[in-house]
């Protein structure tokens, strides 16, 4: 906080109510946002406070209510281009993806078993490049063969302390 101050980098405003983390903030397109929370890293309070200062810019704002052995919604769903996130199918709650279908949004499926590796967990870089962990296989021949350029590093020493690329 005394960095930003001192240095006169604006804050928008605080969390006050709860405790929040990046990795259930997502912006899935222009004036949409997804918000999820567990009750345990990332609380209600907390979500529901930062949904009302992005609904006061105007921004249509969709909640997530999901099981705390997933951590983050990141782990569940990740943009990988405009009108593109990966998202895994049988993790993700069913309002979730309709929400997602409403907007258009192409899901591209990601196994249960690449997702608990974190290989949802992913990282657009424009212009149709993605950064996707090397052990997510699938995700990664489904994102090439729709034409994406795909980087895909080993991420192993992070995975396995439960830190992803959209994590970072």
């Amino acid at each position: 906080l005394r960095f930003y101050l001192e240095a006169g980098i604006p804050i928008y405003d605080m969390v006050s109510a709860g405790n929040f983390e990046g990795g259930d903030f997502h912006i899935i397109e222009p004036r949409a946002v997804l918000i999820g929370y567990t009750g345990k890293r990332c609380e209600e309070v907390s979500a529901r406070q930062i949904g009302k200062w992005v609904e006061k810019e105007g921004w249509e704002v969709h909640y997530a209510s999901i099981d705390p052995f997933y951590v983050h919604i990141d782990l569940m769903v990740c943009m990988i281009a405009p009108k593109c996130a990966a998202v895994c199918l049988d993790t993700t709650p069913d309002h979730v993806l309709e929400w997602l279908k409403s907007k258009k949004i192409e899901l591209v499926p990601v196994s249960f078993r690449d997702t608990m590796a974190l290989g949802c967990n992913v990282m657009s870089m424009g212009e149709d490049r993605v950064l996707v962990p090397e052990a997510s296989k699938e995700l990664i021949s489904r994102l090439r063969a729709n034409g994406f350029k795909v980087y895909d590093p080993d991420m192993s020493m992070f995975t396995m302390m439960g830190g992803g690329i959209h994590c970072m």
